[in-house]
């Protein structure tokens, strides 16, 4: 299983879009498919944390719905 890690930016924007909008955890992994785990760990890392590209995308997909 092949991963790539998160860059700082995207968890950047993660934290702010999550904090305008006010969304849960438990709300961003239902909109997202991404499990509350998985996301505690992305949310809590300053980038570098190695994940599936398919998380990435599904977190870039919510991100860009929301511009």
């Amino acid at each position: 299983m092949k991963q790539t890690t998160v860059s700082r930016d995207l968890v950047i924007a993660l934290r702010r879009k999550r904090g305008e909008e006010n969304v849960s955890i438990q709300e961003l992994a239902q909109q997202t498919g991404v499990s509350t785990w998985t996301l505690r760990a992305v949310l809590n890392s300053e980038g570098g944390k190695p994940t599936r590209p398919s998380t990435i995308a599904k977190l870039n997909e919510w991100l860009y719905q929301r511009v």
